[in-house]
């Protein structure tokens, strides 16, 4: 099994335990990322969801 880890720039947003690869999309959806709530928390008014990235660690 495989931690995969979800970051916004250097936020973590969440945590996958997986067997398999997933794109960042993929990774938001299984954790129910709401990005109006994230926003709000940050204090942000909007996201670059390039700035999303995936660390996997055994």
């Amino acid at each position: 099994m495989i931690v995969m880890k979800v970051y916004y720039e250097d936020i973590l947003v969440g945590e996958i335990i997986t067997n398999h690869s997933m794109t960042v999309d993929q990774a938001l959806e299984l954790i129910n990322f709401n990005e109006e709530a994230f926003l709000s928390e940050q204090g942000w008014d909007e996201l670059d969801f390039n700035d999303f990235r995936l660390d996997y660690s055994v």
